[in-house]
């Protein structure tokens, strides 16, 4: 599949990690505004623990994750900045083309 060259790559990339209704459902889990680690994301999805992983880093590659670590445990929320910034890029383009 070719890439639209009037796409910024940065917004490609956040629909790509967008594109799974698994990574969906992860970014619904935040809808309490609270952090979670992969543990705790792993209990809510019922899925493998490197799943899970794959899924966030896909999120967090596409600008929808902020990730931190505290010691042994890795936290995560949205990246509420980023997506805003995000869909507004994304409304201008879809504004200018269609």
């Amino acid at each position: 599949m070719r890439k639209n060259q009037g796409i910024d790559p940065r917004i490609q990339e956040f629909l790509a990690a967008l594109a799974s209704e698994t990574r969906l459902n992860l970014l619904l889990s935040f809808a309490d505004g609270k952090e979670k680690t992969v543990g705790e994301l792993v209990e809510l999805s019922g899925l493998g623990q490197s799943t899970i992983s794959t899924h966030l880093n896909q999120l967090k590659k596409g600008g929808i994750l902020i990730r931190r670590k505290s010691g042994k445990e890795v936290y995560y929320k949205p990246d509420r900045e980023r997506i805003l910034e995000h869909i507004s890029k994304l409304t201008s383009y879809l504004r200018g083309c269609c």
